[in-house]
């Protein structure tokens, strides 16, 4: 039903397993990390054995990934990394998938050489320069959006959050927002006295107020940011 592509390089003429040009959407995430947001991805080659895909996923030859297929079958497995180019990963199995007939049936976008258009065929052998391209557009589109805060950080204390790197991908992208900073209350430019050992800041006046060891000087909106509490519990007007 389904026939492998010709290879496209020595190297891949050694190959015991027949590999298919694909075009199939998936998730992708660490496999040893569940809590990870799972990154959305695309499948360009598959055989029984392995895959390729391109994703925006932080992770290294070596590394364990899973992979979700978004068809009816909603099919997971579990693959090692043997190398990446950009955002190109070349995948193999830890399991085989079924024989070829199952397998096509199951990934029904696969197609025959006859079939595939010729953007296809140039983009399976110029993935390096795909790869390339797409890292260059995300560092742009980073840089503009960093370009756009200027002005904030320039105003205020830039609030950083931490986030992953799929999130912050997220967030570069537009699907995602950052979470907004904690509230500063009181007058945020009085000089206060952070308690470093209590995580509690005084005000000027209080009895303690730069008296406490390790402390030191700074304004209530930093303290604030910086998670300390007023040791009042009420802050500094």
């Amino acid at each position: 039903m389904t026939t492998a592509l010709a290879n496209t390089s020595e190297a891949l003429n050694t190959r015991i397993w027949p590999r298919y040009q694909v075009r199939l959407p998936v998730l992708i995430s660490p496999e040893c990390d569940s809590s990870k947001v799972p990154v959305p991805g695309l499948a360009c080659e598959i055989s029984q054995r392995g895959m390729a895909l391109y994703g925006g996923i932080d992770l290294q030859p070596g590394d364990l990934m899973e992979v979700e297929f978004q068809n009816s079958a909603k099919l997971r497995v579990a693959a090692i990394i043997r190398n990446r180019a950009g955002f190109c990963f070349g995948l193999e199995f830890l399991d085989v998938m079924p024989d070829a007939e199952s397998m096509t049936d199951m990934l029904p976008a696969a197609s025959t050489e006859d079939e595939t258009p010729s953007w296809k065929n140039w983009f399976a052998t110029h993935r390096g320069d795909a790869s390339v391209g797409i890292a260059a557009l995300l560092l742009l589109f980073a840089f503009l959006t960093a370009g756009s805060q200027t002005g904030e950080v320039a105003q205020a204390k830039t609030y950083q959050p931490s986030l992953t790197l799929a999130e912050r991908m997220l967030v570069d992208l537009g699907l995602a927002e950052i979470p907004p900073p904690p509230i500063v209350s009181g007058n945020p430019s009085v000089q206060v006295w952070e308690d470093l050992h209590t995580a509690l800041y005084y005000c000027p006046g209080s009895e303690l107020y730069g008296k406490t060891p390790d402390g030191k000087f700074t304004t209530q909106r930093d303290a604030q940011l910086d998670k300390f509490e007023p040791a009042t519990r009420k802050s500094c007007q």
